[in-house]
C-alpha cells in the first residue's frame, strides 16, 4: 500500500510530515487528514476568534494528492438568540416514526 505524507498549515505554524502513514488510497489519506484537523481545532480553540487551518496530503513522489481545509469561528454573544419558532422553557419532542 502506498504512503501518505501529511503536511499541516495554520494560523501562527506549519509542520510537514516526514515519516507518513500507509493508507489503501488517497480517499482515505484524505480523510485521515480531515481527522487530523479536526483534532487540532478541538485540543487548540482560536483565541482571536477563528482558526484557519490547511492539510496537504503528498504521495511518495511528493506530489500533493489531497487537500483539505478546517476554518472554525466562534464569537460570543451579548445577548441570548433566540431562534424563530422557538419558545423559552419549550421542550422539544420527536413524533414516532410512522
Amino acid at each position: 500500500m502506498p504512503r501518505y505524507f501529511f503536511d499541516i498549515h495554520g494560523d501562527v505554524a506549519a509542520v510537514s510530515d516526514t515519516e507518513g502513514a500507509v493508507f489503501a488510497n488517497r480517499d482515505k489519506a484524505g480523510k485521515h487528514a480531515a481527522q487530523i484537523l479536526a483534532e487540532i481545532a478541538l485540543h487548540n480553540p482560536p483565541e482571536n476568534g477563528c482558526c484557519h487551518l490547511l492539510a496537504l496530503v503528498r504521495d511518495e513522489a511528493e506530489r500533493v494528492v489531497f487537500t483539505t481545509t478546517l476554518n472554525v469561528v466562534g464569537k460570543p454573544v451579548d445577548a441570548p438568540i433566540l431562534l424563530p419558532g422557538c419558545r423559552v422553557g419549550a421542550v422539544r419532542t420527536h413524533s414516532p416514526a410512522a
